[in-house]
């Protein structure tokens, strides 16, 4: 009997162990963007698991929607949106263009895994060739606000 509650012990113990190092794997596994303090307090998407949608709080061109991402947990996910752009002379073009989103430098933002730097690239005009690679907002890193 007593060798049975050892067993049984031994059996829960393991059970726990291996629940522990599931749950941090899994939280590694899938990194945030960021963290919610980046864009408080009226940002979107930061802090968040491959968001669909970001926003830094300030103007239009600070939206991204629709976001797909792929290779998100891997050293650089790249996302695919749709970004309002300014024209020329002021103003925005009616269409929404679309954006192309680098996740990379994987680290933490406290306690979380997260992606700690973003860069775009955007098209002079919606339907235009993409441009080169800038950092979002001019952050140097996603964890913590640049203003």
């Amino acid at each position: 009997m007593r060798q049975i509650r050892i067993l049984s012990s031994l059996v829960l113990v393991a059970c726990a162990l291996c629940a522990t190092v599931a749950t941090t794997a899994g939280a590694a596994a899938n990194p945030v963007l960021g963290a919610k303090a980046f864009a408080a307090p009226y940002g979107k998407g930061f802090g968040t698991a491959e968001p669909r949608e970001i926003f830094n709080g300030g103007d239009p061109s600070g939206s991204v929607t629709h976001i797909k991402w792929r290779g998100w947990g891997n050293s650089t996910a790249i996302g695919r949106g749709l970004n309002p752009i300014f024209k020329p002379h002021g103003g925005y073009y009616r269409k929404l263009a679309r954006i192309e989103l680098r996740a990379t430098d994987l680290g933490k933002c406290g306690k979380r895994a997260a992606y700690t730097r973003l860069e775009v690239r955007v098209p002079k005009h919606p339907g235009g060739k993409l441009g080169k690679w800038f950092s979002w907002s001019g952050a140097k890193s996603l964890c913590k606000s640049p203003f």
